[in-house]
């Protein structure tokens, strides 16, 4: 009997290991820089785009990586923080600005922008899977006109409070 609580308590403790070790492998905001979590939501973007998929009823190729571009960070990473910073949650900004007037404010000279934004997920691997699982958010990860992608986030006073913007580009 002692035997079996020993397999017993062996086993439950593995399990929390291996579900502790997964979770430790995410780019998790509390943990990780913000631009090591911005390089991953772009590699997991990059990883979705080479296979192709179906985002509600339409269906996509496998199209080429993002690229990552700076001026398109500062556009997401600003409406980032103004999000969090009033405390709201929509594509007009505070100011009436538009994601394509947020892009332009940067310099970036561009044909086509796209923005995708979450509120709450702690992770790069969280957020991704939830545009990836919107036919909408997930069809402008998978547009094959955009070319560059920048992302921002930003932490509000609460736990669970964070902000994410994708800010999708094709430049002129």
């Amino acid at each position: 009997m002692a035997t079996m609580r020993v397999l017993v308590c062996l086993l439950f403790s593995a399990a929390i290991f291996i579900a502790s070790s997964a979770s430790a492998s995410e780019a998790m905001v509390a943990r990780h820089s913000s631009e090591a979590v911005r390089a991953r939501v772009v590699d997991l973007v990059n990883t979705a785009r080479s296979r192709g998929r179906r985002c509600g009823h339409e269906r996509f190729a496998a199209v080429p990586p993002l690229r990552p571009s700076s001026k398109l960070d500062d556009a997401a990473t600003a409406h980032a923080r103004d999000m969090a910073r009033r405390k709201y949650f929509e594509h007009r900004g505070s100011d009436g600005s538009e994601p394509k007037d947020r892009v332009r404010r940067t310099g970036y000279q561009w044909r086509l922008t796209g923005e995708n934004i979450a509120f709450g997920p702690e992770s790069a691997e969280e957020v991704v899977a939830g545009w990836l699982d919107s036919p909408g958010h997930c069809a402008n990860i998978m547009d094959p006109r955009f070319k560059e992608i920048g992302v921002g986030l930003a932490v509000g006073r609460k736990r669970g409070q964070i902000y994410w913007v994708q800010e999708f580009g094709a430049p002129r």
